[in-house]
């Protein structure tokens, strides 16, 4: 399918004029896809759990959990849970050999195309990051639009539209946050990844890691962090040309390792979180 037949199949859509009246928002068209309300179910449930209150962490703790979803994922040269002890998910593996080094950085230059900080950072910013598309999309829905629709050729209208009208429909439940937590998680965990196969210094590891660090202060506990996750991933897997049913099916596979780190008290089930003593005011 392309980028457009999820806008063209939407039979059941309200018109434009009546969608954007009744949200009171400018450019404000969202599908009707029902992955909105599967957020909002899980959102629920996420809210019934019973986690503890945020607690303080170290900060080498905290850059570990912001990178959970990496730990769940088998990365060639990084040792596993099974391999590690019950500090899993709140340390820095580093591999163990120099074979396993190699092994790791054989797999991100097949796979990523990294092979040094440069490439890591060039990799995150194209490949990864979908926030920055959401902000966007927001000053359109409210009245402060970032620049002038007419500048845009008719394709590249017609696909800034439909990925703008597709993350209409996770507004009101991520409001400003929108896609922050999947950009935090997946750059972290490419930051992880290099730092263990010592693609990165622990300097450049940290001065990277600490842009992350002060954003992801915007979330108010990790089940508020796993639901911008959710909807970063969806909008993600939009981008790259998936549609129903496999954006249903990618929401239940995220939905399956969330809560397999939600429910682990030594994962964020532990409430562990880290504040900066001094915040910095970085824009995201």
């Amino acid at each position: 399918m392309s980028i457009f037949d999820l806008k063209r199949q939407d039979k059941a859509r309200k018109t434009k004029a009546d969608c954007s009246k009744a949200a009171g928002k400018s450019d404000f068209y969202p599908h009707d896809t029902g992955l909105s309300q599967a957020v909002l179910e899980l959102c629920s449930e996420f809210g019934k759990t019973d986690l503890p209150a945020r607690r303080p962490c170290e900060r080498n703790a905290f850059m570990a959990l912001l990178a959970g979803i990496s730990a769940l994922r088998k990365t060639p040269g990084i040792p596993g849970p099974d391999q590690s002890g019950p500090d899993y998910f709140t340390s820095l593996p580093r591999c163990a050999s120099p074979e396993a080094e190699a092994e790791c950085r054989a797999h991100l230059e097949k796979i990523f195309g990294i092979t040094d900080r440069q490439s890591l950072l060039d990799f995150c910013n194209t490949e990864i990051r979908c926030h920055p598309q959401y902000l966007d999309f927001e000053g359109f829905w409210e009245g402060r639009p970032p620049f002038d629709l007419a500048r845009l050729n008719p394709r590249a209208l017609e696909a800034f539209q439909a990925a703008r009208d597709f993350s209409a429909e996770f507004y009101p439940i991520v409001g400003h946050k929108g896609y922050l937590a999947w950009d935090i998680s997946e750059c972290m965990g490419h930051l992880r990844a290099g730092y263990a196969c010592g693609l990165l210094s622990r300097d450049e590891f940290n001065e990277m890691a600490e842009y992350w660090i002060i954003q992801a202060q915007i979330f108010d506990s990790w089940t508020d962090f796993a639901v911008s996750l959710l909807c970063g991933e969806l909008y993600w897997d939009f981008r790259h040309g998936s549609r129903l049913p496999e954006l249903t099916a990618g929401l239940d596979l995220w939905t399956r390792l969330t809560r397999i780190l939600l429910s682990d008290d030594t994962a964020w089930g532990s409430g562990l979180w880290y504040e900066p003593a001094a915040r910095t005011g970085q824009e995201s």
